[in-house]
């Protein structure tokens, strides 16, 4: 049985195989109704309050995954992410003159970097122990295809700046960690789950005009694009590029059918 840990369950696509046994970190039991309801229909899913934004937070936590997985983590994933500031995550680049105050919040650690950035750093670097113990040894970054240079070419996506760089620096982070730790046989991976339908997408195009709009913009790069996939389609797919993960494949950023291509 393999040991994972899901920062950020409480959103998204956090889930895996139930004969794993699953650490599941969430910000706030405000939001995590659902996980909480499948916690107890499942024996192996702990789920455990923290705070990424403390270090001093994150090594209790450490502490407790330690005690539920025996001091060990196969795999870890890095689900948590900030979109950006209300006032400027739908703004191009240019919008920002004469708002530089909010550009830098829009990218600094009062927004986008500091979740998807400064904190993903943090919880991999204080659960590495656990991981170097681990039998699998993986770390996985969930990224978006938004965070990808030629898929913002191809989309003509100007907007959700703070996002795309912010996502762009995880990814090469995790290339790094690649590096410097394939000796230990640990492998790293940026992930892109898809345009899934959960919660936070349907935030970001809550109107029929937005939805079009994305819709057009992905079908630039892709026109088999229809729309939103489903939470249970993006798991799937993305279980299998995770499970099939080796060192050829350590430090890439693909999409949830394992490739650079189909990325919605």
């Amino acid at each position: 049985m393999s040991s994972w840990a899901i920062v950020g369950a409480a959103r998204g696509i956090g889930s895996a195989n139930p004969s794993n046994t699953v650490v599941a970190l969430i910000r706030s039991q405000a939001t995590a109704g659902p996980l909480n309801e499948l916690a107890a229909k499942r024996n192996n899913i702990k789920v455990i309050e923290t705070d990424i934004s403390s270090v001093d937070k994150l090594k209790e936590t450490a502490e407790s995954i330690s005690k539920v997985t025996l001091g060990k983590l196969d795999v870890l994933i890095y689900n948590a992410y900030s979109a950006g500031t209300d006032e400027g995550k739908l703004l191009p680049p240019t919008a920002f003159h004469g708002k530089e105050d909010l550009f830098k919040r829009e990218i600094d650690e009062t927004a986008s970097l500091s979740v998807n950035l400064f904190q993903a750093v943090n919880t991999v670097n204080t659960l590495l122990p656990l991981i170097e113990k681990g039998q699998q040894k993986k770390i996985i970054y969930i990224s978006s295809g938004i965070g990808d240079i030629p898929t913002t070419r191809a989309t003509e996506m100007p907007n959700l700046v703070g996002y795309a760089i912010s996502k762009a620096a995880g990814n090469l982070v995790m290339a790094k960690y690649a590096a410097e730790l394939k000796a230990k046989g640990i492998l790293t991976l940026s992930l892109s789950p898809g345009w899934v339908e959960t919660d936070a997408a349907r935030e970001i195009s809550n109107s029929p005009e937005a939805f079009q709009w994305m819709l057009s913009s992905f079908q630039k790069m892709d026109p088999r694009v229809k729309g939103m996939i489903s939470m249970e389609e993006s798991v799937s797919a993305q279980l299998s590029v995770i499970d099939s993960l080796g060192e050829k494949l350590s430090g890439a950023f693909v999409s949830h059918r394992g490739n650079d291509r189909d990325w919605f």
